[in-house]
Order: structure tokens, then C-alpha cells, then sequence
């Protein structure tokens, strides 16, 4: 079934230098690249920077459209970083805002720009890289990383207070002053110096204690403060080193996270409570060891390999984010042990390996389960799409567009926006001409009159002027469904001006739409609503109120989703085991197998050649609350 796309402008103005890498095409996944890729990395962790940076070049000139493409450039910059090699490494760095202007990786990039233009004596070029990091949207971790920087250049005065001045000016006074004060407070940490690093670091705290940076100190300070406490109660948190338990334990798992950030915490405590409600009838403990990731997909790597290396594990559980995941599953594959992966998202990431499983639902997954329920649920016709130019978007939409004209449906227009945009009008244009466009070309009386008039042809009378301000655009009945997938704050935006420009469709709605804010923020305009969710905490189902009351209780707060999908990565694991799964092989053909396992999230299930735990709700939002559809199927068709 062909796609009417009236974007064709875009497709031929589009710039020469976007590859299959770029959120607008998808990825291609290649072995090779994988192979290759996977050598460089090992090359640069263990400093062979030379190979490293040889490996890297071949993923880039010998495969330049797969999954390592962006990742690959980045890690070329790190590397001619590591070799001193700085304008090379500048430019690698830029090639990858070049090329791949939305990748996940350009905060990384301002870092080792930053780091380069340093030792080139660049000094406020590099100071401008740093507080670019504090003011974008990368993680609190690499945030922190760029603060450091910047207090130390000006505690070792080596950025003048001339350029502390300007940094203020270009990026605001208060992420300065409070970066500043940040990096000058860890100083005495990188010299060695513990107990006055904590003390300062305890004053930066009282000065700033909603910063931006507030949230990493308080984790800093955390263990010292936690090992005052000489017995902890049974419902409180343990601290990383106390669940090194037990190491003699006949079975072992190893877990890998951010140990330290909130999220991380929330995942360690899930596959806490799984393990504890779920006891092996044989009688064995299961052991869990545990590698601290820092949201590196580097430090990942090298938890992984030293939990495999001296703990005999017999699967791992993690990482955090998709970019640590993937890391971790060129070394599983290599050492043939499980790694079930609780909360990455991204798409491809089970593929990667027959030794990884995904919990989490996938944008593509999202984007098939939406078609299915729009298509054959609701009826659903003619179809049209608006997503963020990014890989989030462009999975959903890609495969919601294959599965919808698979069952029959079309999809006559698709519609794309860079994240952060304001302003839909010229999208929404577009697809009310889409949709007057599907209108009957000629009435009954038409095709009469051309049949008595023959080839004579009549001018129709020219038309009235109007003032367009004051007439109302024509209501939009021919498009039954408009799918809408990006973030929290785009949807917001986005569906007042669905109503605006008069586009009567039911709107079907990705993960994103699954936040209270949403419903209670977005009022009538969102108002039913039908979207997809890995995870609802208010479902009737029997396994999910008895996963969120007995987290309350054994921990004294609310669950989270990391909370949730860590609970029913350890669950799978302990069912394939319970099942005979008891040797790493074993384990994995009885994940394989796994179904109608019932967990936090619901049902966990795998299948073989389809390593994805597919599942998901289909909810909707009624009177600005969030509800379940009442012939809600968890399970893909």
C-alpha cells in the first residue's frame, strides 16, 4: 500500500550528509560493524589507543550506515584524545554534530571538545564547552563531569575572573556560580583528601540545596553518613557494599547499574524484592554481585567483565540506559552468559546476541501494538503520523506505518519536528491538505454534467475574496487516526493545536503520554486518548498491587517503572531457574521459552528467534485521569 507523503520538499532538500545512521532512516544493523566495533572498544579500555583508533576508523569508512556509526565517532574522538592527537580529535568530534545532528552522544562530544581545546591553551573556548554541558539536557552525571572541570580552572586560576564574568553573561549567573562552587568543593576529593571534601561538600549543600548538582552530592555524601548507622532497619535501603551477599552462594547473578542515582537504586531494589518473594524451592540462595556502572557504557563493560571473571555469575541483570546495555552485550555474547536487560528501550538491543532478553517495551514494539489496536480495534482507515526527528520517533512511526498497511490501513501523510520545537503550524498545514486531499473528487451531479457536456469546457465563476482571518478552516473528517509520538512537553504542546486546526481524528499516543501531568495538564484536549504503557501501577491485575504494595512496605516509598521492570528481570531469571534453568545455557533456552509469568508489569513472556517482552497496556485518559481500556490485551496479536 503506497504512502501519500506531502513532504517531498524535505526528501529532496534534505542534506547530503545524512546516512541510514540518522534518526530519519533507522539503523542498519551490521555483524561486522559489531565485530569491529567491539575490538576497538576492548583496544581502548585496555589503552592500546593506536588499535583502537584503527578499529574505529574501519567501523566508519568500511560500514558507515549501522548501529555503531555515531558511537563509533565519538569513540574516535575520545581516542585521539587519549593520544594527544587534539585537533583530530576536535574534528571527529565535530564531524559527529555534522552528521548525526541528534545523537545521544553530543554531550559527550562538548566534553572531549572541551578537554582539547584545554591543553591547547584555549582556555575559555574550553570553560564555553563545559557550561554548554550544564546548560543542555545531558545527564546529571556528565553535568557533574563539566562542573568539576570548571572549578578547578578557577580554583587553580587558571580561568580568570574576567572569563568567570563572561561565562556568567553567555550562560547565567546562578549555573556558574554554582558550577564553580561545585568542582572547588570536590577538589580536595581528587587530591585524596576525604574528610575535608565531605565537609565542603556538606557547605556547598546547605548554599545550594535545590541546585542542579545538589542531587550528585547528596549520593556522595550518602555513604559516609549511612555507615554511622550501626543497624540499619529491616525496611531501609542497603548501601552497594553491604549487598556484596552472599559470595558463596552456589548460584550467583550479577547486576549492573548506576548504583549510586536514583534510578539505579530503584532498579537494585526491585531485583531485592524479587529475589526475597521469590526463594528457589530447591532450597539454594541466588547471590547477588553487584558493579557499580556510573552511567558509563565504559564502566559497564568493566564491571561486567570483572563480575564474570571472579564471580562465576550465571547471568547478568542490566544496565541502566540502552547506550550501557549495548555495551554489555558484545561481552556476554563472547563469554555465552544471559544478560537480561530490565530497562533499555531502544530497538535492536535483543538482537545484538541469542544471550539478550529485553524487558522494557521498544519504540518499535510501541508503534506495532498501536497499529494492531487502531486497525483492527477501532476501525481505523486512513492514518497520519507526527513524531520527534529522532530514533524514538522515527521507530515508533516506522513500524506503526508497516504494521497499519499490513492490516489494510494507510498512512497518507507523515510529519516530523525537531525536538524542542514550538511552532506545529506548517505540519498541521500540510496535513489538513492530506486530509481535504481524500475527499471525493467529484459529486454524482459532476460526472452527469461532464457525460451531456462532452468536451466542452466551462470556466467556473471566480471566487468571492474573504478575509481568511474570519473564516473557519474546514473541519478535517477524512483522517480517522493521528498518531503522536515525542516527549512529555511536545504532547503538550502539540494536541491544543490538533483541536485548533480542526483535524477530527482519535488521537493514538506512544509511551510518552503515559504521565499524570499529561492527562490532568492537557484537559479536554487529550481527552480519550489511546496510547500504549509498559507499566501501569494502578492496574487491577493481582501481581501489580501485590508488587506496589509490598514495595511500599519493604522499602517505605513508591515504586518507579525502573523499580518495576527490575523486579521482573530478576523474576524472569529466578523462573527460568526454578524450571531447571541451573547452567548459563540452560537458563538461556528456558528464557526462550518463558510465558505467563506474571510480574510487576504485568505478563513476562519470550519466544524463540524474539527475544522482547512485547506486552503492554492499552490506556486512555478519561476526565483528566489516566484508566485502562476495558478490552485491554497485554500481549501483541
Amino acid at each position: 500500500m503506497r504512502i501519500r507523503v506531502f513532504i517531498l520538499a524535505f526528501t529532496l532538500l534534505a542534506p547530503t550528509s545524512l546516512s541510514a545512521d540518522d534518526p530519519v532512516f533507522g539503523v542498519i544493523y551490521n555483524r561486522q560493524a559489531e565485530s569491529v566495533f567491539q575490538r576497538a572498544l576492548a583496544g581502548y579500555i585496555n589503552r592500546n589507543y593506536a588499535e583502537a583508533r584503527l578499529a574505529f576508523r574501519e567501523v566508519i569508512d568500511r560500514f558507515p550506515t549501522n548501529q555503531r556509526t555515531s558511537a563509533s565517532r565519538l569513540m574516535l574522538a575520545k581516542t585521539h584524545y587519549k593520544l594527544k592527537e587534539y585537533s583530530p580529535a576536535i574534528a571527529a568530534a565535530v564531524e559527529l554534530y555534522e552528521f548525526f545532528p541528534y545523537s545521544r552522544y553530543l554531550s559527550e562530544a562538548d566534553l572531549v571538545i572541551g578537554d582539547c581545546y584545554f591543553h591547547q591553551k584555549q582556555i575559555y573556548g574550553a570553560s564555553a564547552q563545559y557550561a554548554r554541558i550544564l546548560t543542555g539536557k545531558s545527564s546529571v552525571h556528565l553535568k557533574a563531569r563539566a562542573a568539576d572541570r570548571l572549578g578547578q580552572m578557577a580554583g587553580t586560576g587558571t580561568l580568570s575572573g574576567r572569563d568567570i564574568q563572561r561565562l556568567k553573561a553567555d550562560f547565567g549567573r546562578s549555573t556558574i556560580e554554582e558550577a564553580v562552587a561545585f568542582g572547588k568543593a570536590r577538589w580536595p576529593l581528587n587530591l585524596g583528601r576525604r574528610e575535608g571534601g565531605l565537609k565542603k561538600l556538606s557547605l556547598f549543600l546547605e548554599r545550594h540545596p535545590n541546585g542542579l548538582l545538589a542531587p550528585v552530592v547528596r549520593r556522595t555524601l550518602l555513604p559516609s553518613t549511612r555507615r554511622k548507622v550501626a543497624q540499619p532497619k529491616k525496611s531501609e535501603t542497603k548501601t552497594p557494599e553491604m549487598l556484596q551477599e552472599p559470595i558463596h552462594a552456589r548460584y550467583k547473578v550479577g547486576v549492573i547499574a548506576p548504583l549510586e542515582s536514583s534510578s539505579g537504586e530503584a532498579l537494585r531494589d526491585g531485583i531485592l524484592l524479587a529475589r526475597e518473594q521469590y526463594p528457589l524451592s530447591s532450597g539454594e540462595q541466588v547471590g547477588l554481585v553487584f558493579g557499580d556502572s556510573k552511567g558509563d557504557p565504559i564502566e559497564a563493560f568493566k564491571e561486567a567483565q570483572r563480575i564474570i571473571d571472579q564471580h562465576d555469575v550465571i547471568a547478568i541483570v542490566g544496565a541502566l540506559t540502552s547506550m550501557e546495555t549495548t555495551t554489555l552485550a558484545g561481552i556476554v555474547s563472547t563469554l555465552e552468559v544471559p544478560l537480561i536487560a530490565p530497562t533499555a528501550s531502544d530497538d535492536g538491543i535483543a538482537s545484538l546476541s541469542p544471550y539478550v532478553f529485553q524487558i522494557n517495551a521498544t519504540p518499535g514494539a510501541q508503534g506495532r501494538r498501536l497499529a494492531d489496536y487502531g486497525v483492527r480495534k477501532l476501525g481505523l482507515q486512513y492514518l497520519a503520523t507526527l513524531a520527534s526527528r529522532d530514533p524514538y520517533g522515527t521507530r515508533i512511526v516506522k513500524e506503526f506505518t508497516a504494521r497499519a498497511e499490513e492490516l489494510g490501513a494507510e498512512v497518507v501523510v507523515q510529519e516530523w519536528y525537531a525536538p524542542g520545537t514550538k511552532d506545529y503550524q506548517g505540519q498541521f498545514r500540510r496535513m489538513r491538505n492530506a486530509g481535504l486531499a481524500l475527499q471525493m473528487p467529484k459529486t454524482f451531479a459532476d460526472e452527469v454534467n461532464e457525460l451531456l457536456l462532452g468536451d466542452i469546457q466551462l470556466s467556473p465563476p471566480p471566487p468571492v475574496p474573504v478575509d481568511p482571518d474570519t473564516v473557519e478552516p474546514e473541519p478535517i473528517e477524512t483522517i480517522d487516526g493521528l498518531l503522536v509520538a515525542g516527549g512529555q512537553d511536545d504532547i503538550l504542546l502539540i494536541a491544543p493545536q490538533v483541536a485548533f486546526h480542526r483535524i477530527n481524528a482519535q488521537l493514538l499516543g506512544s509511551d510518552e503520554w503515559n504521565h499524570e501531568e499529561v492527562a490532568r495538564d492537557g484537559g479536554s484536549y487529550v481527552d480519550g486518548t489511546v496510547f500504549v504503557a509498559k507499566y501501569y501501577d494502578k492496574s487491577d491485575l493481582s501481581s501489580v498491587r501485590d508488587f506496589v504494595d509490598s514495595f511500599r512496605t519493604r522499602f517505605g516509598r513508591d515504586q518507579t517503572i525502573a523499580a518495576a521492570l527490575g523486579y521482573d528481570a530478576m523474576l524472569a531469571v529466578l523462573s527460568a531457574m526454578e524450571a531447571g534453568g541451573t547452567t548459563r545455557e540452560r537458563l538461556r533456552g528456558h528464557l526462550e521459552t518463558l510465558s505467563g509469568v506474571s510480574g510487576a508489569t504485568g505478563r513476562i513472556a519470550f519466544s524463540r528467534g524474539n527475544r522482547e517482552n512485547a506486552g503492554m497496556y492499552i490506556l486512555t485518559i478519561r476526565r483528566r485521569k489516566i484508566v485502562p481500556l476495558s478490552d485491554d490485551l497485554q500481549d501483541e496479536p
